[in-house]
């Protein structure tokens, strides 16, 4: 009997792998896995294993360290330009702040993991947050929690009756 010879390829965006267990091939972020009788196919998150799709639910925590990446990304650029340019950038970290949570629960729903009510919630206060900070000079953060909430609490249950 003819022994099957092992194949090894690895570059940078290329990867094969072949042996007498099984094969692997990765292009990109597509991976294909075929061992005796069973192959998978995963992109990204979503695997295709024997007619079925599942998602890789703890992609939740890679998305939540981009968005802590982000935000010390932001808080860094936000005080390097206030340094350097010697203005105020009055409301950028809390629209910033914002719209990394908003992001994250988008990019959640995408995917299939549940959002955060809290974390979309906060986001919406902290946008309108830093945009009142532009228009007027002393914002009532209490009363922007009341505005959010009551807007929230509008979608909700405008949700549930329809």
């Amino acid at each position: 009997m003819a022994e099957k010879k092992k194949v090894d390829v690895d570059l940078p965006f290329l990867k094969v792998r072949e042996d007498e267990e099984g094969s692997y091939v990765r292009v990109g972020p597509i991976e294909v896995k075929g061992k005796k009788g069973e192959e998978k196919v995963r992109v990204g998150p979503l695997s295709v294993s024997e007619g079925r799709v599942e998602v890789d639910r703890s992609q939740g925590r890679n998305l939540e360290g981009i968005a802590w990446a982000a935000f010390f990304i932001l808080i860094g650029l936000v005080w390097t330009i206030q340094n350097v340019y010697h203005t105020n950038l009055e409301g950028a970290i809390p629209i910033g702040v914002g719209i990394i949570w908003l992001s994250l629960n988008f990019a959640r729903s995408r995917i299939g993991i549940p959002i955060s009510k809290a974390t979309v919630g906060l986001g919406i206060v902290a946008i309108i947050y830093g945009v009142s900070q532009h228009i007027v000079e002393d914002v009532d953060v209490f009363a922007l929690v009341l505005v959010a909430l009551g807007i929230y609490l509008i979608i909700y249950f405008a949700r549930k009756t329809s």
